[in-house]
């Protein structure tokens, strides 16, 4: 069953730090949908906080998340991230549920 995984990135209000948070950002796209189970994925800046990004990407199964979760290519962008003063990654999966 396809699932969403949200990682919202805040990051602080100096320009510099936004670009090397994008930086890294970039680079995850580029290697993202080369992984296997990936089925798309957004970027959103959020309006009301200047300083957060949101992800949302999903993926055939959990599986599939947590096999890419664990890639080296992965946390060696994510280093750099947690590298970046004052930026902080939250992750967050969730499955579909019926409502009906």
């Amino acid at each position: 069953m396809a699932i969403k995984v949200l990682i919202k990135r805040k990051f602080p209000k100096e320009k510099e730090r936004e670009k090397e948070l994008f930086r890294c950002i970039k680079e995850i796209r580029r290697l993202v949908p080369q992984q296997p189970g990936y089925i798309s994925g957004e970027y959103l800046k959020s309006i009301d906080e200047k300083n957060e990004i949101t992800t949302i990407s999903t993926w055939f199964s959990v599986e599939d998340w947590q096999a890419w979760f664990e890639t080296e290519d992965r946390k060696k962008i994510q280093s750099s991230i947690d590298a970046i003063p004052g930026v902080t990654t939250e992750y967050s999966i969730y499955r579909y549920i019926k409502t009906v």
